[in-house]
């Protein structure tokens, strides 16, 4: 459906298939107790196994009745699982990156010899990562700096795409610490909840 329709669009059918609160009425949203995540094509659907199995049905009907189809990466009352570049374990109460977020973070290029369109690349995903790692980035503060006045020049046409970013030091070394943390990749402990597993739908289509 990606090619049929753009990013926006495409939300806001996915959304309504799944029943997200923020774009069906009441009476046709998911139960209070059940928690949706949409992200362009991408559906979670989290909450108890009982909850979760009989919204993954309404789900599915929601999509038959709109002649969606789901793609094949679909994973039902799983407790382990990958959604947007995290991987869940809910059965140890942990996150960490996904091996693909992970092994993308890795072949970047080191940030003293990279373009300004690289860096921009890189720090996106850094920033990302932190907020799975819970990493406080008041400490990178001079990185985020730097980063911000090389893209506020990049959009008043002072430098290119292509241009040397030109990195101080002290810039890059805080973002090479960022990428070791990164790289290390422990899972990080979350906030003891109730047990819960999710049913994941990727790529959903209405052009099936």
């Amino acid at each position: 459906m990606g090619y049929k329709a753009s990013p926006e669009i495409l939300q806001i059918i996915t959304s309504a298939i799944a029943g997200a609160t923020t774009v069906v009425h009441p009476l046709w949203a998911a139960p209070p107790l059940v928690r949706i995540d949409v992200w362009i094509d991408n559906i979670r659907i989290a909450g108890s196994k009982s909850d979760v199995t009989l919204w993954e049905a309404q789900v599915h009907r929601n999509a038959d009745g709109r002649h969606a189809t789901m793609g094949e990466g679909r994973e039902s009352g799983a407790t382990q699982y990958t959604f947007l570049g995290v991987r869940f374990d809910h059965a140890h109460r942990a996150v960490s990156l996904s091996e693909k977020f992970f092994r993308s973070v890795r072949a970047m290029p080191a940030l003293n010899s990279s373009t300004i369109a690289e860096m921009e690349l890189m720090a996106s995903r850094f920033l990302y990562a932190a907020a799975i790692f819970d990493t406080r980035l008041c400490d990178y503060y001079v990185f985020r700096k730097v980063v911000r006045r090389r893209l506020s020049a990049l959009n008043r046409g002072i430098v290119q795409e292509t241009s040397p970013a030109n990195l101080p030091p002290s810039a890059v070394g805080l973002g090479e610490r960022l990428r070791h943390i990164i790289e290390n990749n422990r899972k990080r402990i979350i906030k003891p909840t109730e047990k819960a597993s999710a049913a994941i739908i990727a790529d959903a289509s209405l052009h099936g």
